[in-house]
Formats: C-alpha cells, sequence, structure tokens
C-alpha cells in the first residue's frame, strides 16, 4: 500500500480545515500526505506551520505544512541563447499555413503572412465565399520587431496564459490591419499566443473573440521549448505530514476505505481484511487455480498528467460533408491559391481585384481512374498500419509543356494532434503539371480503420452487415461546367503553393511499407 495520499488542492471531504486557517493554499500545487503517526519528532521543527484539520468522522490531525512551500528555483543559470522571437523566425519564414475547422468558420493561419476566417455557402452548384482577414504581418517589420526583442531582459516577467489549468509561459506576436469590421469601424486585430509544447505541429489549439474584431489565437510550437523560460515548469509539490490527536487513527478511517477499495479495483485476485478502525489494513493475495503461484504484486506507476488533455471531437456534420465534398479546403499564400473538394476536384485559382477569377482544374477524382492508377502503382495500395492514403485525381486543364492533362495525388495523413480540428495543407510540383497535395490532419485517423485497397474510405451505414463506400461524387455538369469557365493560363514550372519541397519536413516512411 502507498505511503502517502497523492491529493489535489485541499484534502477536503477527507479533512476540514480548523479556525486557524494557513496561510495562501495554493491550488495549483500538489500535496503528498504523509501519516508519519504520534511518535514523530516534526512537532519540534521551527521549519513547519502547524495545521488543525479534521475528518468527517471527528478525527483530528495536527498537519504540519513547510514555511516555503511551493518556492520556485531561482538558482539556474542565465540564459544566453537565441530570443524567442529568433527562435520562432524560422517558421515566420516558411509560411506554413494551418487550418482549424469548426462548424461554421474555417480559420486559415499562415504564420508570419495572415489569419483568415471563411466559410462557404452553397445554392445549387453556385458556390459564394464569405472570407474576412483577422490580421496580417509583413516581412519588412521583421527587423524592427526582432532588434525590440533582442533588447528585453531574457529574465523579464513572461505573461502567462491558463490552459487547461496549468498557466503557461508565451510569446505574442500581433497580426495588424485586418478587414475593417463593421461595428467598431478599426481594422481586425489578432494576437497570436506561442506556447511551448513539444508535440506540437504549430498548430491552433483555440481560437476566440476577446473583444468585438479582436481575437486571441493559442498555438502549440516545439521551437520555443530551445527557450527555458517559455517550458511548462513542473507542478510544484509539497509535503504534508498530518500527526494524529486526541486518540484518532494514524490514518483517516474513510481515507483506508478509499485506497481499499482502490485497491482491491486494481488487483485481481487481491482480498482486503481487517478492521479499518485501528487504522490499518492486512492485504492478502488469494491464489486461484489459475493464477500462477509465482506471481507477485507490484504498485502502478503514478499516472503521468497530461500537458493538454484532449478536446472535444470534431462536429460529426462537418466531417460528413467534408467526406460527401460539400465542405471545401482552401490553401495557399501567394499569388496562387488552391481548393479541395475531397471526391470531386483539385483547382488552382487566383482572384484579382475586380473579381475576375483565373481557374485552373489540377484534376478531377474519376473511381475507374483511380483503381487503374493503384493497379500500375502497387505501392500506393492502403496496407493496414499505414498512415495515408493516397487518391489519384486526373484530367486536370491541358498543359502547355508535356502536352498531357494535370493530375495531383492527394495524400490525406493521419496525424495526431490535441487539437482535432486543426488541418495542414501544402501543394507540390514535383515535376512538370504533375502535383502532390498534403492533407494532414487527426480527423482521418480514425477513417483509416474503414479504407480499402484502393484508399476509399468505407463507413457503416448503421445496418447491420451493411457499408458503404466513401468514393466520388458524380462529376458531370458540375465538372463539365468548371472546364467551361477555365480560362487558359500562361503554364509556370515549380513549387505554386505555400511550403517548399525543400522545407517541409514530411514525414513519408510508410511509403516504402
Amino acid at each position: 500500500m502507498a505511503a502517502f495520499a497523492l491529493l489535489m488542492v485541499v484534502i477536503s471531504p477527507l479533512l476540514t480545515l480548523a479556525a486557524n486557517q494557513i496561510k495562501g493554499l495554493d491550488d495549483a500545487i500538489l500535496f503528498l500526505m504523509h501519516w508519519p503517526g504520534a511518535d514523530t519528532s516534526l512537532l519540534e521543527s521551527p521549519d513547519y506551520e502547524k495545521l488543525v484539520m479534521m475528518s468527517s468522522n471527528n478525527e483530528q490531525y495536527q498537519c504540519l505544512v513547510p514555511i516555503n512551500y511551493g518556492n520556485k528555483d531561482e538558482s539556474s543559470e542565465t540564459y544566453t541563447g537565441p530570443s524567442a522571437f529568433t527562435l520562432l523566425l524560422p517558421l515566420f519564414r516558411k509560411q506554413l499555413c494551418v487550418l482549424r475547422l469548426d462548424s461554421y468558420w474555417t480559420y486559415e493561419l499562415c504564420h508570419g503572412l495572415h489569419l483568415k476566417q471563411y466559410r462557404e455557402e452553397r445554392e445549387g452548384k453556385t458556390a459564394r465565399l464569405h472570407e474576412y482577414t483577422l490580421g496580417m504581418f509583413s516581412l519588412e517589420s521583421f527587423p524592427e520587431l526582432m532588434e525590440k526583442h533582442d533588447a528585453e531582459n531574457l529574465r523579464s516577467n513572461i505573461p502567462t496564459t491558463k490552459i487547461e489549468g496549468l498557466n503557461m509561459p508565451y510569446f505574442m506576436v500581433n497580426y495588424t490591419s485586418g478587414t475593417i469590421c463593421d461595428l467598431t469601424g478599426r481594422p481586425r486585430l489578432s494576437h497570436v499566443l506561442f506556447v511551448c509544447y513539444e508535440e506540437g505541429h504549430h498548430e491552433i489549439y483555440s481560437i476566440k473573440e476577446t473583444y468585438t474584431c479582436e481575437y486571441e489565437i493559442i498555438v502549440l510550437s516545439p521551437y520555443l521549448c530551445q527557450h527555458p523560460s517559455y517550458r511548462p515548469q513542473d507542478l510544484p509539490q509539497t509535503s504534508l505530514h498530518c500527526v494524529p490527536m486526541n486518540d484518532s487513527p494514524k490514518r483517516p478511517r474513510n481515507l483506508l476505505r478509499i485506497e481499499a477499495e482502490s485497491l482491491k479495483l486494481r488487483s485481481d485476485g487481491a482480498v482486503l481484511a481487517g478492521d479499518t478502525s485501528s487504522g490499518s489494513v492486512k492485504l492478502e493475495v488469494v491464489e486461484g487455480a489459475d493464477t500462477p503461484s509465482g506471481t507477485s504484486t507490484t504498485s502502478e506507476p503514478r499516472p503521468k498528467l497530461s500537458l493538454f488533455p484532449p478536446q472535444p471531437a470534431v462536429d460529426r456534420k462537418l466531417v460528413e460533408d467534408f467526406l460527401s465534398g460539400e465542405y471545401c479546403l482552401h490553401g495557399g499564400s501567394g499569388w496562387w491559391k488552391y481548393e479541395f473538394c475531397y471526391g470531386r476536384k483539385v483547382e488552382q485559382y487566383h482572384e484579382d481585384r475586380e473579381g475576375y477569377k483565373i481557374i485552373i482544374l489540377l484534376g478531377a477524382f474519376n473511381l475507374e481512374e483511380h483503381r487503374k492508377w493503384v493497379e500500375k502503382n502497387p505501392e500506393k495500395s492502403y496496407k493496414p498500419g499505414k498512415r495515408h492514403v493516397s487518391h489519384l485525381y486526373s484530367g486536370g486543364t491541358m498543359c502547355d509543356l508535356t502536352g498531357k492533362p494535370r493530375q495531383v495525388e492527394v495524400k490525406l495523413k493521419c496525424k495526431e494532434s490535441n487539437s482535432p480540428s486543426s488541418v495542414t495543407l501544402y501543394l507540390l510540383e514535383p515535376q512538370t503539371c504533375e502535383y502532390t497535395l498534403g492533407v494532414e490532419t487527426s480527423l482521418i485517423c480514425p477513417l483509416l480503420q474503414h479504407a480499402d485497397e484502393l484508399g476509399l474510405f468505407t463507413l457503416a451505414t448503421g445496418l447491420e452487415d451493411s457499408q458503404d463506400t466513401v468514393s466520388s461524387p458524380s462529376l458531370n455538369e458540375d465538372t463539365d461546367q468548371q472546364h467551361e469557365h477555365t480560362k487558359q493560363f500562361a503554364p509556370h514550372k515549380g513549387v505554386i503553393h505555400k511550403v517548399d519541397d525543400e522545407d517541409y519536413e514530411y514525414d513519408d516512411k510508410d511509403d516504402e511499407e
């Protein structure tokens, strides 16, 4: 049995504070409860503050709390490395874009460039895109910002924000000059708070409107973890020694009962016996017919506190709309932007100030063409254990340089994230007019178990032994009309996206499996 109990905050409901309340109990501090018994020399120590506590069974204890509990260790060496802004500079220069999907809005954050929100409304075969810029960040401001941040004292007070009950240090970058707000008459403004998280991928953890047309975005980035002042601090914990008073048992009876029930649940063959009134519990292991005689019991490791517990799942309707091709993803941060509608098409477009739109179809999904492509390239087929599926979108706008229609391989990759609605998009052109569109999100992870050899998802319809293949919606009139309105633009070669092929850290090991 454990020699102490790990309790958060106050010891209630087992114990309640007496009249002499202790000064400043901090909810963020863990207390390790020790029960040394009546024979202890700690009562004479000047390093403890005495606190009388009483259980719900009127059992009295004198608890000893260290006078300087919870003090942080300030003896660490002075940090002389790069500033937080310098550590984040490679991210801004890459202009990596991430998406966050909400039930109504889609948010696009291109680091070092802009933050936008948009939604698409469809009426029949026509689509209308509502887009607002929540703030912009210019490369021209880099030298000024670097000079400002380098001049700051590295050990100055770093602001914190509360995430899942923890105070996390953050580094803030302001995105300004957004779309004019109708309510305030001023440009929209966003504060992007970068928080250290080793498992992060620079994705949006949360976004909220703090004031009218003013937004706060929390981004999880591993880059910031190189700076010790921005690393999450270990939860302080303090030993709390409680000595029985007035013939009270060594440990409260209710605490013993809770510990006994916990051990009974954790131990398959353990039987607890004894009288809890004496303050002790006897533990016996009863060996059954199927239990080896050499079996030994070991204490379980203390559960590790999760820094960022999982967030609620994304709206199911949003996932259904995405898989049906009704909800399209938009990407791109330069001259060219692109639109991906699952099971329908991948388009590249440019819209000028007058609203005139130049559209190039990179590929449309055709089940038969995709099947032939997988048969010709068996390494593209899906096998259990892979972390992604590949789909071919072919028959795009004719390429002048190759004389062939454009085509694009869409890689839908499972990417574990603490923000389920976060999506990373990138578009590469490894060969002339042959593209690779990467879509990385945790939304794909549960769908992989329903993927067939062609990489198409099958979802249960709710009827026993019945499945429906989520393949391509029909591409008849919609695609034909799209070709009619497509204007052939002067061909260009190379990467046409927002992430360079060399810069993007794409792990493609499972292609070889």
